[in-house]
């Protein structure tokens, strides 16, 4: 089955008219050390020149375009307002009493049952190194604690 496709064949076309090649052509071709693989490894090398000479162009256009974009909006900044440095410290400050404010609302009081069983949690996993599975009624009792809070 299938011994005929494994043999590779060689076929051989005869042309209806002679050709007829120079002695010196023929000559050249077989003193030639360009075979096969050298031409597709020049191949090769051209097209990563040529892949790399325009990332090269493409790069430094996107960093002239982006230069002149940070120096428009610099320009517009600046011509927007002039920096104050009592007005900015004036702004941080009202920024970090919002933020202590905020921070208020999100504190969460950790009662000593969900501290304990963290802490199981922590001692069963140090003892069961690569046996998770072993600690799984402590994880089930700290995620009861937790979905309480």
């Amino acid at each position: 089955m299938g011994a005929s496709a494994s043999k590779p064949e060689t076929k051989v076309f005869t042309p209806a008219a002679p050709v007829d090649f120079s002695a010196s052509f023929l000559s050249q071709l077989e003193n030639s050390t360009e075979s096969d693989y050298s031409r597709a490894q020049y191949t090769e090398k051209y097209i990563q020149e040529r892949v790399a000479s325009e990332l090269k162009k493409l790069e430094t256009e996107t960093i002239n375009k982006f230069q002149g974009s940070l120096k428009e909006s610099v320009n517009k900044a600046e011509d927007k307002s002039t920096l104050n440095v009592n007005e900015t410290n004036e702004k941080i400050d009202k920024l970090t009493k919002v933020l202590e404010a905020n921070s208020q609302f999100f504190k969460v009081e950790v009662n000593d049952s969900l501290t304990k069983s963290r802490n199981s949690v922590i001692e069963c996993l140090k003892e069961n190194k690569g046996k998770s599975l072993n600690c799984w009624d402590e994880v089930e009792e700290f995620r009861k604690l937790v979905k309480q809070l």
